[in-house]
């Protein structure tokens, strides 16, 4: 059963409780006024034999429907109504100078009424009376009887009553289920149905109407910026598996043609078959870096910080870094400004790897006479570790793509100097993972500052 068949039951349920409450109400204040009036007539009957032996000579009281006529005697209240039941069921008023004579009940036979009935009067004015018909002496029977007008209207009253407030409760409950449906349920059913189409392929789909602040309009926006990070998630991985199989592609396609030449005979000398190896094992090796590239990044990818967290001393990361440089280019100038004993929070050998992946593209893309500055200073609850060049600065339309996978600046240039696009991506992730920041900034002619922000191990 959908939410709208469960609300719209819910609020037959609702109207059904109203209505039986309702009725008992009714009932029960029915019951108790008319018990107030047989209780009025229980306490006149008590008397009914003393009236009887005042029933003497000709009655003043008119006759209703013949018979003999007689006069009353007793304690009776002055709205209730007395009269003696002849044999044909005929009545002669009693107390008629005292109570209304218009209250005289009709009745089918003098046969005892011992407990008080409704019935109709004599008048056929659509009033009715609580009577009750006790037997007296010499076979003769008395009736006493009391309007009901006044309970009748007082029931009248509650009935309309329970109608205004029951449909001004209707009314409520509807305006909540239509608030509801309107707000809550079609919300949800657009909902529903755009996940749907998503999941039939229509990738371009998204909820409507979420401009509202309601929790329903919440719960679209959100779903929208779901699908929205889905479907970047999936385009990136679409784009990181072209271009990790393209990357690939190359240094198969480059094994395979050796492989191909050496089965057709085409190394006729020792030195050739040697330049042939040779070139398979720095495609192999170019192969297994992509591959340890792509599998740190799935590693990175999978953790939600890093893997070992400690003390890491800066000064020490950045002088060894820059000992390096000078060991492969000697005649590079390498200059390394760091406060002594800083220290930061997080992998050791990750930070390494970030770290290298700047100065190794400093190498690799300036001239070896270019000088690079490598430094680290606190910035309170950051530490800022930068590596300057003096290069030929970076096209600022390359700039944001810098840390994407498999990104490059410059392709062919990247390829002949072996880098396939990952380096800068695996900062990104290393960066991220220890929750720090990282960018580049470049100035065409002037360099290159490539930068990340790590927390300090203080904070």
């Amino acid at each position: 059963m959908t939410l709208r068949a469960r609300l719209l039951v819910g609020l037959a349920l609702v109207l059904v409780a109203l209505g039986t409450a309702g009725v008992s109400v009714w009932l029960v204040q029915r019951d108790y006024l008319y018990g107030q009036l047989d209780r009025q007539l229980a306490a006149v009957t008590r008397n009914a034999d003393r009236l009887g032996n005042g029933i003497v000579g000709p009655a003043t009281a008119p006759d209703f429907g013949g018979g003999p006529r007689g006069s009353g005697g007793g304690r009776v209240p002055t709205d209730v109504f007395v009269a003696l039941v002849n044999a044909d069921g005929s009545l002669t008023a009693i107390r008629a100078s005292q109570a209304d004579e218009s209250l005289a009940p009709k009745l089918q036979s003098n046969a005892a009424i011992p407990r008080p009935v409704t019935r109709p009067t004599l008048s056929d004015d659509s009033k009715n009376v609580r009577a009750v018909v006790v037997p007296i002496r010499n076979d003769r029977s008395l009736v006493f009887a009391v309007s009901t007008t006044s309970v009748d209207q007082t029931l009248r009253k509650l009935v309309t009553t329970l109608l205004i407030g029951g449909l001004a409760v209707i009314g409520v409950v509807a305006l909540v289920v239509w608030w509801v449906i309107r707000l809550g349920l079609r919300p949800i059913r657009r909902m529903t149905e755009a996940a749907d189409a998503i999941a039939g392929g229509s990738v371009d789909r998204r909820v409507e109407g979420t401009e509202g602040r309601t929790e329903a309009a919440r719960l679209g926006h959100a779903l929208n910026v779901m699908i929205d990070t889905s479907q970047a998630a999936q385009d990136r991985l679409r784009t990181f598996v072209a271009d990790a199989s393209h990357e690939l592609r190359t240094p198969l396609t480059t094994l395979r043609g050796y492989t191909a030449l050496y089965n057709s005979g085409g190394y006729a000398d020792a030195e050739s078959l040697d330049d042939a190896m040779r070139r398979m094992n720095q495609e192999a090796n170019r192969m297994s870096r992509i591959v340890d590239d792509l599998l740190l990044l799935a590693e990175l990818d999978e953790r939600t910080g890093a893997r070992v967290i400690e003390d890491v001393n800066i000064s020490e990361l950045l002088s060894d870094l820059a000992s390096d440089m000078r060991v492969v280019q000697p005649d590079r100038d390498v200059t390394v400004e760091v406060p002594h004993d800083l220290k930061v929070r997080g992998d050791a050998h990750y930070l390494t790897q970030a770290v290298a992946a700047f100065t190794t593209n400093a190498m690799r893309y300036t001239p070896t006479n270019t000088p690079v500055w490598i430094g680290a200073k606190s910035l309170g609850a950051v530490v800022r570790i930068e590596v300057t060049d003096e290069g030929a600065g970076i096209d600022p339309a390359h700039v944001p793509h810098l840390f994407d996978r498999f990104y490059r600046g410059d392709v062919g240039r990247a390829r002949k100097d072996g880098g396939n696009g990952l380096g800068l991506a695996i900062v990104a992730s290393i960066v991220e993972a220890h929750n720090g920041r990282y960018g580049v900034d470049s100035v065409v002619g002037a360099g290159s500052t490539f930068w990340i922000e790590l927390p300090s191990p203080a904070t």
